[in-house]
């Protein structure tokens, strides 16, 4: 497995190593973002612009996190910008979440699930 989307923010708020890959544009744009990230071992999480605290999630976890995001029981089956919103609410977060979240509506809706209450439900 390689390094999840934020081990460069979590490594310089653990231990300030700046990540030596980084493009001088690349570097502005890393101290500018490292502001809104908090490291509390063991999980990174992100300040977001309503001033809520995100955890930040690796890409082992986005599928099992939209899957129940989606799929729960008290009125599933979302469309894309519902299932991101749940996401949020549950206070998750990655950079991809709205793609992600809408290509997972996709997906379902092409297999046949229906997004849309069944006809004779009241």
């Amino acid at each position: 497995m390689g390094e999840p989307w934020f081990a460069d923010f979590a490594n310089f708020l653990a231990g300030k190593v700046i990540p030596s890959h980084l493009s001088y544009q690349q570097r502005k744009r890393f101290f500018s973002d490292i502001k809104y990230y908090l490291w509390d071992e063991p999980y990174l999480y992100k300040q977001c612009g309503n001033g809520m605290v995100r955890r930040c999630v690796s890409e082992e976890e986005i599928q099992s996190i939209l899957g129940f995001c989606h799929d729960r029981e008290v009125g599933g089956q979302h469309g894309g910008a519902k299932t991101a919103a749940k996401v949020l609410q549950c206070g998750f977060y990655w950079p991809s979440l709205f793609k992600d979240a809408h290509k997972v509506q996709q997906q379902f809706s092409r297999v046949g699930f229906t997004l849309d209450k069944p006809k004779d439900s009241p």
